[in-house]
């Protein structure tokens, strides 16, 4: 067979087959929630550290970490003092009492000289989830004000539930004892109670929204910065501590059953595209807009819509092949589109 008949072929099934893997979403994703315990003080947490990051930012489209600073070992651990009742209440949830530890979805991963398995991780990759947790976050500095929204999708196991919402900062930049340079998602306090808020999940089909505000104020012994503040929400069960699944701002949203509904092709103009990409859909309202790799990772989710045009930006990303997904009222549209130099 010629070759280039052949690399048609191959492309045309890679995305008949990312269609139909885009399409099977009947549920929501269920992120990985790792809640890394560790302090600035702790040299066994800078050396065991460094792989850990390495492992989950091979994924971060599909996990969501938060950094926990206890007393243990230290109590001087500058991070732990910026919320030293909260820090510990949290580690005290999962009987930790020493660091570095990861909690992975509620389970306590076992120590070792691998913070995070790769298999222990891995295996966890892929699950669905019948609750999907959207978080929205507007304000202006020094207050942030934060809208939690949990759906109901499919059948949620017997049990007590509660909600979480944590403020963590994306990146502090200080220079620890141990010699760590950068803390990756350090939790900075609890919006709901420490040990949660119960929470009734909504019947399959309907949702429930919870409001949360937080006043940033400057820590001591770092230079911190409104902007890097996030938001994570996750609702856990109180017996078994399993997290049913968790959310962030940065994540892409599932609003509706719709999902598994079989999708229909569009047409992306101009294609290959440099700056801009468009498609036409006449009457539809466009809920969401997200663009995947050639191999089905999420690329971004930014669009605008004027009249019946949704307009995608793309010069941000690298030149190649993507698939567009769009969501709407009326169903789920899917084109290919092709990013060039110009």
């Amino acid at each position: 067979m010629h070759y280039k008949h052949m690399k048609k072929l191959s492309f045309l099934l890679a995305f008949s087959l990312t269609a139909l893997a885009l399409a099977a979403q009947s549920l929501p994703k269920k992120y990985v929630l790792l809640e890394h315990f560790t302090n600035s003080r702790c040299s066994i947490c800078a050396s065991r550290n460094p792989g850990f990051f390495t492992l989950i930012n091979q994924y971060p489209d599909d996990v969501h970490h938060i950094s926990v600073h206890p007393s243990v070992p230290y109590n001087n651990c500058l991070l732990y003092l910026a919320n030293t009742t909260q820090n510990n209440a949290r580690a005290a949830a999962y009987g930790v009492n020493g660091t570095p530890r990861v909690a992975l979805n509620g389970t306590l991963v076992p120590g070792g000289s691998q913070l995070l398995p790769a298999a222990t991780l891995q295996a966890a990759l892929g699950q669905q989830s019948p609750i999907a947790i959207e978080v929205l976050e507007s304000g202006a500095a020094p207050t942030k004000t934060a809208t939690v929204t949990v759906r109901t999708f499919g059948d949620v196991p017997a049990g007590n539930y509660k909600l979480f919402a944590a403020v963590a900062e994306s990146t502090v930049n200080y220079a620890s004892p141990n010699g760590e340079q950068k803390h990756h998602n350090v939790f900075r306090a609890m919006l709901t109670n420490i040990d949660g808020d119960a929470i009734t999940l909504p019947a399959t089909g309907e949702s429930a929204s919870f409001n949360f505000s937080y006043t940033f104020t400057a820590p001591n012994g770092w230079t911190s910065n409104y902007d890097s503040l996030f938001v994570l929400a996750f609702v856990q069960n109180t017996a078994t501590k399993e997290v049913l699944n968790s959310g962030t701002r940065f994540d892409a949203v599932f609003t509706s059953a719709r999902e598994a509904a079989a999708p229909q092709s569009v047409r992306i103009q101009p294609n290959p595209a440099t700056e801009e990409a468009s498609v036409l859909l006449p009457g539809e309202q466009v809920a969401r807009v997200e663009v995947f790799s050639i191999g089905g990772n999420l690329m971004q989710t930014v669009y605008n819509t004027q009249a019946d045009l949704v307009r995608i930006p793309v010069a941000a990303l690298a030149p190649g092949i993507y698939f567009v997904k769009i969501t709407g009222k009326n169903g789920i549209y899917i084109g290919k589109m092709v990013k060039s130099n110009g």
